[in-house]
């Protein structure tokens, strides 16, 4: 689950670049071609959006001139414009534009920065990280000169920058970043944000592929808060996590942590995803394999059967996937002293017939 920083980024770039100069730039044609651009592309009339925000780009050289930062700012809206739709090429265009601009104008600093913020997520957006780490790193050369005024941009590109090495498998370098960011925002008390609970998840994700699991499950539970408070509790990230979480708990022995984690996110994704989806019995046997360590072998048998009929159904019996049910499903019926039905079941999962043994 990679985050989409682009969001916030742009976000924070739009109100730096527009800065108050905008209000004496909004002319009531380039206003109304703004607005009408917004509004069309709210719509999904993409290609009226992508004439109505050039039209608001050409009113603006116009009247201001080619080189000015209302320009740029223009040039911004339209790069996100094209980001939103996949466009790569035509926003990183955008995008240039608008940093050539702000680059001949000392007092853009700060909008230097978020630009560069802005291009570096495109790239990120786009999977060429090797791309956004040098535009990142640039940005926070300029961003920790500006000091406290800019902190909010810095944890941004501070995200940024550590989801770029996260991709690359990089994780050392990308954990101290995520804590530096996390820092940021706790300080300026913005430590139960969305994007605040991204950050949390990803560097659980790093300690757990360092079988750091301590240290991976107080990442993913206070990322799980942090999105269960915002009303998000079942939410793709927020059931991804507590199936994590859960799975964690088990294998620490903390079944009555897990069992309710997994519990809820089995609900959710059969509630989203149908009774019958792959995703719904790998919950399935999430749930199956804490309630057979609890010795809770009637609840764990008919998870363990619905795993494997709905895995058998999608991949067929030669599957890895359905023979590793088949075995934990045997290992149940054997604590259950149903050793018959256990040794069908065994011998399917070897994939030769009853009568070789």
């Amino acid at each position: 689950m990679n985050s989409k920083n682009f969001t916030l980024a742009t976000i924070i770039s739009l109100l730096a670049l527009l800065g108050g100069r905008c209000a004496s730039a909004q002319t009531p044609e380039w206003s109304k071609a703004s607005s009408d651009a917004i509004a069309a592309s709210q719509r999904g009339e993409y290609a009226l959006a992508q004439i109505l925000y050039k039209q608001a780009i050409e009113i603006q050289q116009e009247t201001l001139g080619a080189d000015s930062p209302d320009v740029a700012v223009s040039l911004n809206n339209l790069a996100v414009f094209y980001q939103d739709q996949s466009m790569y090429p035509q926003a990183e265009q955008a995008y240039r534009q608008s940093l050539a601009i702000l680059e001949k104008d000392p007092s853009q600093t700060a909008s230097i920065a978020h630009e560069l913020i802005n291009l570096a997520a495109l790239y990120h957006d786009a999977g060429q990280d090797d791309k956004a780490a040098p535009l990142y790193k640039r940005s926070l050369g300029i961003l920790e000169k500006l000091g406290k005024d800019e902190a909010s941009s810095e944890a941004v590109a501070l995200i940024g920058l550590a989801n770029s090495y996260h991709s690359r498998n990089q994780d050392e370098t990308a954990a101290p970043l995520y804590v530096k960011a996390l820092t940021i925002w706790k300080e300026q008390g913005n430590q139960d944000t969305l994007e605040a609970a991204d950050a949390l998840f990803q560097l659980g994700e790093i300690f757990r592929a360092s079988s750091k699991n301590a240290d991976a499950e107080t990442m993913y539970a206070g990322a799980l808060k942090i999105w269960v408070n915002n009303g998000r509790a079942e939410s793709t990230e927020a059931v991804t996590t507590e199936a994590i979480l859960g799975n964690i708990y088990r294998a620490e022995g903390k079944y009555a942590e897990g069992e309710p984690l997994l519990e809820h996110s089995l609900k959710v994704t059969e509630q989203k995803l149908g009774p019958n989806d792959l995703q719904v019995a790998t919950s399935l046997n999430n749930l199956a394999l804490l309630y057979y360590c609890e010795s809770k072998y009637d609840a764990a048998e008919p998870l363990y059967k619905r795993a494997l009929e709905i895995r058998e159904k999608n991949l067929g019996a030669d599957d890895s996937s359905v023979r590793q049910t088949m075995r934990y499903y045997a290992s149940l019926l054997r604590q259950e002293g149903h050793k018959e039905e256990a040794r069908k079941l065994e011998v399917q999962a070897t994939g030769l017939g009853l009568d070789k043994f």
